[in-house]
């Protein structure tokens, strides 16, 4: 083995033996505490035998040689407490001797104006690396005691002797102890705060990573939601189209009385499913920001009165009192009267579903704004059903929430969510005030702008037309829809109207049917096979004449926000599925100019009120039904009384609605008294 390997093996023995060991080695903070430790010790030993010479004889040399080891103990205790594993111990062994070190030098050289007295700035510092804060405070708070003592006294009379200064490679030394002792733990703070600096910046760009695929995850699933919801939509509106409009058309074709009650039922329950689906879409599109408001002059007493005819027939059934306390003066404002219509229905329908027995009322008041030209509207509908609790009044503004635990009332409990969404588009605020058992007060309030009288356009109620006003050209329609269903109910509709109307099952066939016929007027679906509409109207658009024809197109989508798309693609307007007849007419009022005839007595609906049970009305009955609801009243057992009701109404549908109305709201003396007084006046007679 030459020398050179053995000097290698030396080191690496001397270096192993050196080596922090035991608990503490994987702890980087008291690798470099032993480091600098035996650093400064190694240091010490190498400087005192290099100055060891310059003392002046061997006195001097022993004392400086017996302060070198005693003062060395505290850096050879450190390192032993440090292979032992005791990290804290060994920390406070090392402060300690740094101050006695540094307090030593500056009492024997009788001033702090020497270079140990920066270990008074650096010992903090230290402090904070080994033990904490609470440590550094009290250390720093030690250090500048000591600095202050020594320094009151240095002076005039000081007992501390006056040392010549130092040589100035002493002082030199002083400075690589001082250095040493600074450096390293700085060195590693700021290593960890680099290395701190970098995780937080990885956790920061891993984050927003996840955050990307979060909202990219998000942004996809509002897609594939809104996909759904409009391609169900579309399968949902389709067939109630057809239904709605089948059941209209047949009322209107001399329908008996039992088929007239059957085809209410068929068009109540389309109505109501035609209303979910609505709710569930509003709440979408609340939620995906698709909602817009529209902004039209609007006649409020008008649209007050469409709403009190729409939601009078459930308060009839129920024997419930419907009141609208509002201005009678006429009242005409900016808003979305669909939307505001759509806040009313709502409310009202809700009160009157949770309301047995009593009264629903509407009140809208309106109170100008000086000067503004808006105006402050507040409307409050209240009723006297069962309330809500104080703990739920909070959740049923949710959506899919019925406060009412004590039974489940039909409906997705949707409306109060729907209508504080749309009162809160309109920059107002609804409210509620209930107790429970007393009833309930819902307070919306709106600010609108005043519009005139002039800018409301008023007609004729175009669901009563029967045929074209007199003096008009013959007006030809063409319908392109591929479901045969829907083209057979406004082929029907126009026909009765005595349009001239001709259908295409695509747009393909449309097409060709302009290019043949000519028409003035067409009715386009946009979901068809071969060709959708929106391609049909553009090569109509393309064609001679195809500029003078009006197009509106039939969608069963459930987004109003496509209009603007649709106009877009060359259509001049659009209805949606399922339509009424006076959209129909009105659309074809608008574009054309057609005038219409319209009937004046129509056939009573079940929205007008049906008057008081009188005796006399109960003589034309079988008296067979007579007796049966008499002595089902005799017995007070509903479900008979409930039978009883029914079969009177396939007799007389009039008298079979006060009945329910006065069954539903318990008042069944009401109805034996009648019968005893008709039995009464037939005695007599």
């Amino acid at each position: 083995m030459n020398e050179r390997s053995l000097v290698r093996q030396g080191v690496r023995s001397v270096v192993h033996v050196l080596r922090l060991r035991g608990p503490l080695a994987a702890d980087p903070t008291a690798r470099i505490l032993h480091a600098l430790v035996l650093a400064l010790t190694v240091w010490s030993a190498i400087w005192t035998v290099a100055t060891l010479p310059l003392y002046p004889d061997l006195n001097a040399r022993l004392l400086r040689l017996r302060f070198v080891i005693v003062a060395d103990l505290v850096p050879v205790t450190t390192l032993i407490l440090l292979h032992l594993g005791h990290f804290r111990k060994a920390a406070y062994v090392y402060l300690t001797g740094q101050w006695v070190h540094a307090t030593y030098n500056i009492a024997i050289n009788g001033s702090i104006e020497i270079t140990s007295t920066a270990f008074y700035i650096t010992l903090p510092v230290l402090a904070t690396w080994l033990l904490g804060f609470r440590e550094a405070f009290w250390t720093a708070g030690i250090c500048l005691g000591s600095a202050l003592i020594l320094a009151l006294r240095q002076g005039p009379n000081s007992v501390l002797p006056t040392a010549p200064l130092r040589p100035p490679l002493l002082i030199w030394a002083n400075l690589v102890q001082l250095t040493l002792t600074a450096a390293a733990p700085l060195a590693h703070i700021l290593q960890t705060l680099q290395q701190y600096k970098q995780h937080l910046e990885q956790v920061v760009e891993q984050r927003t990573v996840e955050l990307v695929v979060a909202r990219d995850q998000a942004l996809a699933a509002s897609r594939a939601k809104s996909a759904f919801l409009a391609n169900m939509s579309h399968e949902l509106r389709t067939p109630l189209n057809a239904i709605l409009g089948f059941s209209n058309l047949l009322r209107d074709r001399g329908a008996s009385e039992k088929q007239r009650q059957d085809l209410d039922i068929i068009n109540r329950s389309g109505e109501h499913l035609l209303c979910l689906i609505n709710d569930v879409l509003d709440v979408a599109k609340v939620e995906a920001g698709r909602s817009k408001l529209g902004c039209t002059p609007c006649d409020l007493g008008r649209l007050v009165e469409d709403v009190k005819d729409m939601v009078g027939p459930s308060a009839l059934q129920k024997g419930l009192a419907l009141r609208v306390e509002c201005s009678q003066a006429p009242l005409f404002v900016r808003t979305d009267p669909s939307r505001l219509r759509q806040v009313l229905i709502n409310l009202l329908n809700n009160a009157v579903k949770f309301t047995d027995r009593g009264s629903v009322t509407l009140r809208m008041k309106a109170t100008p704004l000086i000067d503004t030209g808006k105006v402050l509207l507040t409307i409050e509908v209240e009723d006297t059903g069962e309330g809500i609790a104080a703990g739920d009044q909070a959740a049923i503004f949710d959506a899919f929430v019925q406060a009412s635990a004590s039974k489940r009332h039909e409906g997705a409990g949707l409306g109060l969510t729907i209508s504080r969404q749309i009162i809160e588009l309109m920059g107002g605020t609804l409210q509620v005030q209930s107790v429970h058992g007393q009833g309930s007060r819902f307070r919306a309030e709106i600010i609108v702008e005043q519009a005139q009288e002039s800018e409301v356009r008023r007609g004729p109620n175009l669901e009563r037309v029967t045929a074209l006003a007199e003096g008009q050209p013959e007006y030809r329609i063409l319908i392109v829809e591929d479901q045969q269903e829907n083209r057979m109910v406004l082929e029907r509709l126009l026909a009765n109207a005595g349009f001239l109307v001709r259908v295409a099952e695509n747009g393909a066939q449309g097409v060709k049917e302009f290019r043949e016929w000519r028409p003035q007027f067409i009715w386009m679906d946009l979901r068809m096979p071969v060709m959708d509409g929106v391609e049909a109207t553009r090569r109509i658009r393309a064609c001679e004449g195809g500029h003078e024809v009006k197009i509106a197109a039939v969608t069963a989508s459930g987004y109003a926000s496509e209009r603007s798309q649709i106009l877009a693609g060359g259509m001049d307007d659009y209805v949606r599925k399922p339509y009424r007849r006076a959209e129909i007419f009105d659309c074809m009022a608008r574009h054309l100019g057609v005038r219409y005839q319209v009937s004046e007595g129509a056939a009573k609906s079940d929205s007008e009120p049906v008057g008081e049970l009188r005796a006399e009305d109960l003589s034309v009955l079988p008296e067979e039904l007579r007796k049966e609801l008499r002595d089902a009243l005799i017995m007070l057992n509903p479900a008979p009384i409930s039978r009883a009701i029914e079969r009177i109404s396939h007799e007389n549908r009039t008298l079979g609605l006060i009945l329910a109305r006065c069954a539903n709201g318990y008042a069944y003396t009401e109805i034996f008294d009648a019968i005893m007084t008709e039995g009464e006046a037939k005695a007599r007679a």
